[in-house]
């Protein structure tokens, strides 16, 4: 992904929608890398900046649902980086964000950060 958007970067030519929907996911994940394009290139360790990077996007969708949800109640949202092990190993949840909106999608509180 990092190197996709290192090419946008350069001047090439971006991903165009695929036709199969299978690929569908990884192309809407390149496309809102696309903004965190100059903080991968300057990244000393593009691997170790991706998941950050895909944390910015991810919440910046969020925050665009949970402003449209029109909820007459709350809405907790718990973002972070799922850092995935060996076989044998057990997988970690990193949390970065824990925040409450109301039902407008308006920030009420920052519940842990």
């Amino acid at each position: 992904l990092s190197g996709c958007v290192a090419g946008v970067l350069r001047g090439e030519a971006p991903a165009t929608l695929p036709e199969d929907v299978v690929d569908a996911q990884q192309y809407f994940v390149g496309k809102a890398l696309l903004p965190y394009a100059e903080q991968l290139e300057k990244a000393e360790d593009k691997m170790i900046e991706l998941p950050y990077a895909l944390y910015g996007a991810q919440t910046e969708l969020t925050k665009r649902i949970v402003e449209t949800s029109n909820t007459d109640g709350n809405v907790a949202v718990l973002g972070g980086i799922q850092i995935n092990t060996p076989p044998g190993f057990t997988d970690y949840f990193m949390p970065l964000s824990f925040d409450m909106h109301n039902g407008k999608g308006e920030l009420q509180k920052q519940l842990w950060s």
